[in-house]
């Protein structure tokens, strides 16, 4: 029986999530690229929930950034995920009036809003990376401020500020992509140097350097596709 249990939660994660995924994706349409709201709830890291000028309580993921999990599949990341569900909920308490804006992609699959949150002129996306509580995740074609945050992320890299100086912490992509056992990203390309490769090349790119493609059509000027003899292709 003990065996099982790990296979149990799994399968009560799978339907939560699902059962969340349907809620989300019935809340009405964005009219602009951006609103305004209160903090209902944060959910972890890189999760809130926002109640809208009209009401509607929307799941937000800020873009452009990853948090390390506190509950995937049944399984956390520890104290740095806790961590950083800790500091959002100090920069983001619940009743903050928050400004939600969007980019290319409006809402993920799952139904939430893709954000960059901005709180008392802070860009809370931001601060989290120059904390080292947030990798970079920034995914084709939502570039915006994706320059900025990357150089955030190299310094707090260098400076090994947070999970960034813990070597036993995976980058919570990956994590998950081990837990899932797939990934879906298909390629990676790297920010500075525009040049595009298969995802099982990704160490060719620092990790704050990474643009994420899950579409092969997202890579466009200045992105090239880089073949295995290390020319270019087009797409």
């Amino acid at each position: 029986m003990t065996g099982l249990l790990p296979v149990y939660r799994r399968f009560i994660d799978y339907v939560s999530l699902v059962s969340g995924r349907r809620r989300l994706r019935s809340a009405p349409e964005l009219s602009g690229d951006s609103f305004r709201g209160e903090i209902v709830k944060v959910v972890d890291g890189d999760t809130i929930r926002v109640r809208d000028e009209i009401g509607v309580i929307r799941g937000i993921r800020l873009l452009s950034i990853d948090t390390p999990e506190t509950h995937f599949l049944g399984a956390s990341q520890g104290r740095w995920a806790e961590a950083a569900a800790a500091r959002l909920a100090e920069l983001l308490p619940v009743g903050a009036e928050v400004e939600v804006q969007t980019d290319a992609q409006k809402f993920d699959s799952y139904g939430r809003v893709l954000g960059f949150v901005l709180s008392g002129g802070r860009l809370v996306n931001r601060q989290l990376i120059e904390e080292g509580l947030a990798a970079t995740y920034i995914v084709a074609p939502n570039l915006r401020h994706a320059r900025d945050f990357c150089e955030a992320a190299r310094r707090s890299f260098t400076e090994q500020r947070g999970l960034f100086g813990d070597p036993s912490v995976l980058l919570p992509y990956e994590f998950r992509w081990s837990m899932r056992g797939r990934s879906h990203a298909r390629l990676v390309g790297s920010l500075s140097r525009g040049q595009v490769f298969e995802l099982s090349e990704r160490e060719q790119v620092p990790c704050w350097d990474r643009v994420f493609f899950f579409n092969v059509r997202d890579v466009c000027a200045p992105f090239v596709r880089v073949t295995e003899d290390g020319g270019a292709r087009e797409g």
